[in-house]
């Protein structure tokens, strides 16, 4: 599906700079979207996704549906559109994109045969250098977004206890050390013990498998990767990670990283967590 600006439309910018947001799942892509729009700019996407162009669609002036391996088709419409920021935003299904593996094109393949490995870190940096070299810009996520990153310290009626900070910290140096190998960037601790870990499967499935193998209240920890480019991939808490977290008693915690995790839907995670005696709290590793 495509939607394009004429090109009297793409002349008559008002000075306004064009966007183009490459948006995954979630509710980030349209809160960005909504941001961009009151500082002013013109918005487009190239919507990864079904949910993606079901959400950023009443938002967007242009909007096309595409599988990010659709480089050199991708890389003209954004183009097309006289984009000259481009930020990267939204869930993208490490599942689905493997069932898809096929939706791939020699732009793409060539770029991709560059790379020592194909780990995301690789992979984004060598997208955004490509969109670089086609003349825009790769911004980042918090500049339209900075209310999203908490500062340190609990955010609930629940304070976290000793031991449970004890969790806290051990499951802090684990999750680095997961997201510097870019295995994945949450760990699931009970009692100083690593219970699950992030891998393709993501954040939620990690947790359900944590709370059902320790039968009860958890400790998450998620974190960003030691060296985080913080143009793509910033990991996000929201909704669905307590909802992951709920087990047969309440209770556990929820530690993010200060800074480096954006808290999706703040007032309601607070709330929720309140209801479940679940703990939310910032940490740094300083």
């Amino acid at each position: 599906m495509l939607s394009s600006l004429t090109q009297k439309e793409m002349k008559e910018t008002d000075g306004r700079r064009i966007l183009g947001i490459i948006a995954g799942d979630g509710k980030l892509p349209a809160m960005l979207a909504q941001s961009a729009k009151e500082k002013g700019y013109k918005v487009v996407s190239l919507a990864l996704t079904e949910d993606a162009l079901a959400r950023m669609q009443p938002l967007c002036e242009a909007i096309m549906h595409s599988p990010p391996g659709l480089l050199g088709r991708n890389i003209s419409y954004l183009k097309s559109q006289g984009v000259q920021d481009v930020v990267f935003i939204g869930k993208l299904n490490k599942v689905q994109l493997l069932r898809n593996i096929l939706k791939i094109d020699l732009t793409a393949i060539k770029e991709m045969s560059k790379l020592a490995n194909l780990n995301d870190g690789s992979i984004q940096t060598a997208v955004g250098g490509f969109m670089e070299s086609h003349g825009m810009r790769v911004v980042t996520q918090s500049e339209f977004l900075p209310q999203l990153f908490p500062s340190v310290g609990v955010m609930t009626k629940k304070q976290p206890t000793a031991a449970e900070y004890v969790d806290v910290e051990y499951g802090y140096k684990i999750a680095k050390e997961l997201a510097r190998m870019e295995i994945g960037q949450t760990v699931v601790v009970r009692d100083r013990m690593i219970i699950a870990i992030e891998a393709i499967e993501g954040t939620d499935e990690a947790i359900r498998r944590g709370v059902q193998l320790a039968d009860g209240p958890v400790i998450v920890v998620k974190v960003a990767r030691p060296v985080q480019d913080q143009r793509f991939d910033i990991p996000a808490a929201g909704l669905r990670t307590l909802n992951a977290m709920l087990a047969k008693k309440p209770g556990g915690v929820l530690a993010v990283a200060a800074g480096e995790v954006m808290m999706v839907e703040q007032e309601e995670m607070i709330r929720f967590a309140d209801e479940h005696q679940i703990a939310i709290v910032a940490v740094s590793g300083d």
